[in-house]
């Protein structure tokens, strides 16, 4: 009697199948060398079809796991182009870490001839701060990789032991829960391909609009997250924040075909690159800020590219002119500065720093 094979064994045949094969494999190819897709002996093709069946099903749950198996077109001796699978050791296989220090040799090859060609060579004082790193993260409840951030840090610990004994203590947000159940959907939208519905509250109009929207990445800035992609309401590119999201809902129709393609042109370190206050839906006007900076701050600000110039005075300040999305991101940004900066207009941008001032100087009034 024959040991039925497991979904887990399939996966691993099929994954092991692939990864041996420097070129793209057809169905046909895959059905004869993985022994859960082998042909019925009598030609059955009822029972044909449901192997082929069993394989999509295997093949999407791989993928969403994060497996890329890609699908390929290609052909042989040039024969006529044909469908086909791939799996990629650079893009299956992660670099080898190795730890210099100490007298290793760092032109040595990874240990135990390790499948990836890619080595990736790490300093003592590098992985101490990787660690660090790690360490903080994993102890925030709302960090969306937490589970993976705890990973990285039980594998760094074989080589350099668990980390500071000082405790790291993390406040969440209140709605840090939401932001990040919204989160887990908007990523596997993403990851699918899939348009998301959801009902925005914008900083500038009165009700919320409700939205559909093509995922094209997401960015984590200023202590946000936020969510670039194209809006069918307006019919251009816009950036949301998550945190005034209210119930994302992808479609669900067709889930194994993309609503859309990400654009050629899209490049979400262009957002990245950008300050917390500049990111905003685009479609109103922005409201318009100007600072006064002394010296030597203004002479900072200047060389590190904030604002715009519009007076300079004889005593080295001078006033600078921003364009604001995000109001709250930039309020903190001048509080940070210690008094060294100053909102010239709009009044009402005046009275809201007014308010934070308040709130921050009566939560710390009983501290010395």
């Amino acid at each position: 009697m024959t040991e039925k094979i497991t979904k887990l064994q399939r996966w691993l045949d099929l994954i092991a199948f692939l990864i041996g094969r420097r070129y793209p494999v057809t169905v046909d190819e895959i059905m004869e060398a993985v022994p859960a897709y082998a042909r019925a002996p009598d030609g059955d093709p009822t029972a044909d079809e449901s192997v082929r069946r069993m394989f999509e099903r295997d093949k999407k749950e791989i993928r969403d796991l994060g497996i890329p198996i890609e699908t390929v077109e290609f052909s042989v001796r040039g024969a006529e182009q044909t469908s086909g699978y791939r799996l990629a050791r650079r893009d299956f296989y992660l670099p080898y870490l190795r730890l210099i220090g100490g007298g290793a040799d760092a032109s040595a090859a990874a240990p135990g001839g390790a499948p990836s060609a890619d080595v990736f060579d790490i300093r003592p004082e590098e992985a101490h701060a990787a660690r660090d790193a790690l360490s903080f993260a994993a102890a925030m409840p709302s960090f969306l990789l937490r589970e993976e951030a705890r990973s990285a840090l039980r594998k760094l610990a074989f080589d350099l032991g668990p980390g500071r004994a000082d405790a790291v203590l993390a406040l969440d947000r209140p709605e840090a829960g939401e932001v990040r159940d919204r989160l887990r959907v908007l990523n596997d939208a993403l990851q699918a391909r899939k348009r998301v519905r959801f009902r925005y509250h914008g900083i500038y109009r009165g009700k919320p609009t409700d939205r559909d929207v093509a995922p094209y990445g997401l960015l984590f800035l200023g202590g946000n997250w936020y969510l670039v992609g194209h809006d069918d309401l307006r019919d251009a590119r816009r950036v949301f924040r998550v945190d005034r999201m209210e119930d994302p809902e992808p479609n669900r129709k067709t889930p194994d075909t993309p609503d859309y393609m990400v654009p050629e042109d899209f490049d979400l370190n262009a957002y990245r690159s950008r300050e917390a206050w500049e990111l905003g839906e685009g479609e109103e006007a922005a409201l318009v800020a100007r600072v006064r900076f002394d010296f030597p701050t203004s002479l900072w600000v200047e060389r590190n590219g904030y604002g715009e110039p519009d007076e300079t005075a004889a005593d080295g300040s001078s006033v600078r002119t921003f364009r604001l999305h995000q109001v709250n991101p930039f309020l903190r940004w001048i509080l940070s500065l210690s008094g060294e900066a100053e909102i010239v207009d709009p009044p009402e941008l005046r009275r809201e720093y007014a308010d934070l001032v308040e709130r921050v100087a009566a939560l710390y009034a009983g501290d010395r």
